[in-house]
């Protein structure tokens, strides 16, 4: 099942990912995770599909859950939990 996220919500994301950085003690190295995420900064840009599978979803949470604030956002640890937290369950009812 796929689901449509909305323009506003792609942007959000995307700006989320600009702000993220690899976490700290995290796995691969920092160039193969800057990888990953310019695929879903490529992968959401709302010029493109907006449509997402179950798959897909879970994969961008578990990637924002993993990701820390990069210094340049200037977001604590905790601001960057609280906005994740918050943007996870938008996800996970995109498709109820």
């Amino acid at each position: 099942m796929t689901a449509a996220l909305s323009e506003h919500l792609a942007t959000r994301i995307r700006a989320l990912l600009r702000a993220a950085d690899h976490p700290r003690g995290g796995s691969g190295s920092a160039g193969d995770w800057r990888a990953v995420r310019d695929r879903w900064l490529d992968r959401l840009d709302p010029r493109e599909s907006l449509e997402l599978g179950e798959s897909d979803i879970r994969s961008l949470i578990d990637f924002l859950s993993e990701a820390g604030p990069s210094r340049a956002s200037r977001r604590t640890t905790a601001e960057w939990s609280t906005q994740i937290d918050a943007l996870v369950p938008e996800l996970l009812f995109l498709n109820s």
